[in-house]
């Protein structure tokens, strides 16, 4: 809290977002108590941003994470994150990870700016010497001044393959053979186990029983393990004391290390060893360990459960405990899902999909579908979504037939498919009405009034969501409602019904503002700025810009704040002011950039276009739009009818200016540019001095 307060004392609010990342219990406030799951994830992603970026101001900053390739989910968007923000900072990240077979470790880093990696290769001889003769000390006590014979150091050199952790092993092994190192001849008489993997377990299996199976039981925990774990879950092992001697006896012989002492925590010396005592163990011996220790967590802090879920759900996973196998799992995916750790929770819900009967089956794939569609992966999510159709239709179950049906409307609707999009509905809507399910047939016509909007189609848009909105009042949805009052009102705005569209938004800033919906009301500010903009009203479009930037920058949502400064650029555009529109754009170009928001970047792009336009720039403008073009066809949202319509008006006199041929021919240069040059050719008109102020 100190180091926030350093940085930006109005971060403060936002420090319990901070227990999730630490792992530490910190009790929300009245600020983040309101946020939802993924303004909760976007928010910590933000204020960990913010405070290296501030952090760095002082001196380069060099963060060292080991042991990646074990990283969760939602920790990999973290470092990505990070990773982006950081491109252009005095911050060095380093990663340690086992090698993948993608560059990266396949943690996604690879896309980052300015990623590079260095592959550890084998040992020499001379570092092997080096390394043979400090195990050795460790070990025996030898001293600085015995010679170590050239044959020990090629024997442990090329068994290992340079390997460090196979060398030190081999060295350990040796020492307990009770061979001179300087003796050549026993050196050479040595019989060595053939593999990494032989040689960990034969030095497992030389300790006694109890070391040996509580070594054993251990690795089911995991790399990092309690002692009161392996007692309380496995009480063959002994008391608490005897565990613990158990575990001196193997730290004397190298195999783990003491973690915390607080917590009797200790460490697998190397992972190794860990996956060897683990795979030496039979199948259902491993079964029966992952359910006695999943069961001692669920029993042992039942207040932690949900904390715990990732965890319960991995070892009842791995257990023979059918039951509770697929309870985690449905409760592990939820919470993955609910807080925007997509990748995690597709897998939890393929892994649940084959464990659930017909009846839930459906409504599990459906949820799956949805993730996929989140991440952009709309190839699968679509055949995720026929996968439940079938299975719908196959118990006759309308409502479920409903949804899946809407799921492909979602993911035709994203993709520019709105006739497609507008089948799926209309027949889904029939099987909700046979159904009786209001609230699908309520987010049917939520869908539809969106199709009919992208399509310029206003009066059924229109239509559409106030029939969606007197089914979400009936059912008490005030979220819904406020978010089909700003939809509403976008109908309006794109009617010029600005009197209209002002009405509709403080209807929903209204339902917000009683809610506590922080994002929400911000989202509304922006609204009637743009309301204010096309009125002529450039004062009160600030005033609202600028309130809609104040509170999603407080809750840390900088996705909205990049839109209402991409907004304000417009705003301030539209009356001349290019100074001022050049800085808004280029705050929103970065924070776009930053948080990978293509979508964002597509229109921005665009309005970026229309500003080089106004100023006199006709062929940047064209290469502008030739990248945005580009860009929307890489993500599959092509440029509505409406929006090409008010494109060409807006770039129209550049296009007379330079003629057809050459606005085509550098639209044909926009499209073969990287999105990155794209971007640095913005954020460069950016910085352009600006043309003459027009009124």
């Amino acid at each position: 809290v100190a180091a926030l307060t350093a940085v930006d004392p109005a971060l403060v609010g936002r420090a319990p977002l901070l227990g999730a990342a630490a792992g530490i219990d910190f009790p929300d406030n009245e600020l983040t108590a309101a946020l939802d799951a993924k303004v909760r994830k976007a928010s910590l992603e933000d204020l960990l941003s913010t405070y290296l970026r501030a952090r760095s101001n002082d001196g380069p900053i060099v963060l060292v994470l080991e042991d990646c390739h074990w990283i969760d989910a939602l920790s990999r968007d973290l470092l990505e994150v990070i990773g982006r923000v950081t491109a252009d900072l005095p911050v060095l990240v380093v990663l340690a990870y086992r090698p993948a077979g993608e560059p990266g470790g396949g943690l996604g880093v690879q896309r980052i700016a300015d990623f590079s990696e260095m592959v550890l290769d084998e040992m020499g001889p001379e570092d092997a010497a080096t390394l043979i003769r400090s195990k050795l000390e460790q070990v025996l006590g030898v001293a600085d001044d015995v010679e170590i014979g050239t044959d020990l150091v090629t024997l442990v050199t090329e068994r290992s393959q340079g390997n460090p952790f196979y060398i030190e092993e081999l060295v350990s092994f040796i020492a307990a053979q009770g061979v001179d190192p300087g003796d050549t001849q026993a050196i050479r008489g040595l019989e060595l186990p053939e593999s990494l993997h032989s040689l960990v377990l034969s030095r497992i299996d030389t300790m006694d029983e109890g070391p040996r199976r509580t070594l054993k039981v251990a690795s089911v925990i995991g790399r990092v393990f309690e002692a009161p774990i392996l007692s309380g879950a496995y009480p063959e092992l002994g008391e608490l004391d005897e565990v613990v001697d158990h575990l001196d006896t193997l730290r004397t012989a190298d195999l783990v290390s003491l973690d915390r002492e607080q917590d009797r925590a200790y460490l697998f010396k190397h992972v190794a060893t860990q996956e060897v005592a683990y795979e030496s163990l039979p199948f259902a011996v491993r079964s029966m360990l992952h359910g006695r220790i999943g069961s001692y967590f669920e029993l042992a802090d039942p207040d932690a459960t949900e904390r715990n879920l990732d965890l319960l759900a991995h070892h009842f996973w791995l257990s023979d405990d059918v039951e509770r196998k697929r309870h985690y799992l449905q409760r592990a995916a939820a919470a993955a899902q609910a807080g925007y750790a997509n990748a995690a929770a597709i897998d939890y819900l393929k892994r649940l999909v084959p464990l659930l009967d017909e009846a839930e089956r459906a409504a599990a794939m459906i949820k799956l579908a949805k993730v996929q569609e989140l991440t952009g992966d709309w190839v699968t999510a679509a055949a995720t979504a026929r996968d439940a159709l079938s299975t719908s239709k196959g118990r006759d179950d309308q409502a479920g037939q409903g949804w899946a049906l809407g799921a492909l409307a979602e993911i035709a609707r994203k993709q520019g498919r709105f006739e497609e999009a507008s089948e799926h509905l209309l027949e889904a809507r029939a099987m909700f009405e046979r159904a009786g399910a209001d609230d699908g047939i309520g987010q049917v016509l939520h869908l539809a009034g969106t199709v009919a909007a992208q399509t310029g189609d206003y009066a059924t848009a229109q239509s559409r969501y106030e029939e969606s909105l007197a089914i979400r009042a009936a059912l008490g949805d005030r979220a819904s409602m406020a978010a089909l009052y700003s939809n509403l009102a976008i109908v309006a705005e794109y009617r010029a019904d600005y009197p209209t569209a002002r009405g509709f938004n403080q209807q929903a800033l209204a339902i917000r503002t009683e809610i506590g919906d922080r994002r929400g009301i911000g989202v509304s500010e922006n609204n009637i700025g743009m309301i204010a903009l096309h009125e002529g009203d450039g004062q009160e479009a600030r005033t609202r810009f600028e309130a809609a930037i104040r509170l999603c920058r407080e809750i840390g949502d900088a996705s909205m704040v990049a839109i209402a400064r991409n907004n304000l650029g417009n705003g301030l555009r539209s009356v001349g002011d290019f100074v001022g529109a050049r800085q808004e754009y280029a705050a929103a170009l970065r924070a776009y950039r930053d948080l990978d928001d293509q979508w964002g970047l597509s229109f921005l792009l665009e309005d970026i276009a229309v500003l080089a336009s106004t100023t006199g720039e006709p062929a940047r403008t064209f290469e502008l739009l030739g990248a945005a073009e580009a860009l929307r066809q890489t993500i599959g949202a092509p440029r509505s009818p409406a929006l090409v319509t008010e494109l060409d008006a807006q770039v129209g006199e550049a296009r007379e200016t330079i003629g057809s041929i050459a606005a085509e021919e550098g639209i044909a240069r926009g499209r073969s540019l990287a999105l990155e040059s794209a971007v640095e050719m913005a954020l460069d008109l950016c910085r352009y001095a600006p043309g003459p102020v027009k009124p």
